[in-house]
Parts: structure tokens; C-alpha cells; sequence
């Protein structure tokens, strides 16, 4: 399974997210987490391409 991560600090519940998707890294083979830093003031328009590229071939879309 492939998941991507957004990092947007819009939740303040991210805790208990963060703690099982470290869990699902953890497991051999059965997971694929690819993170992005939404929060990074100096984004740019390749560095947006990566994030839409990443959430197209992704299983799930997690935001944190």
C-alpha cells in the first residue's frame, strides 16, 4: 500500500495518526509512506508537481 502524508499541522489531534502510520512503516513490505512539508514557506511550483504526482499514484491521502 502506498500512502502519502501531508504535512499541514491543521489538526491538533496528528498524534495518535502520526503513531500508526509509524506503527504501518514498522511492518516489512506492507507499507510505502512518502511525506511532503506542506508548511514550507519556499514551495514552489516543481516542488507542488511532486506532491500532485505523489497523491495521484497513492492508495490513501493522509493529512496531518
Amino acid at each position: 500500500m502506498h500512502i502519502v502524508i501531508l504535512e499541514t499541522e491543521l489538526f491538533p489531534d496528528r498524534r495518535a495518526m502520526e503513531d500508526v502510520l509509524i506503527a504501518l512503516e514498522e511492518i516489512p513490505g506492507s507499507t510505502r509512506l512518502q511525506r511532503y512539508d506542506l508548511r514550507r514557506p519556499d514551495m514552489a511550483d516543481p516542488d507542488w508537481d511532486k506532491v500532485l504526482d505523489g497523491i495521484l499514484v497513492s492508495d490513501v491521502v493522509v493529512t496531518l
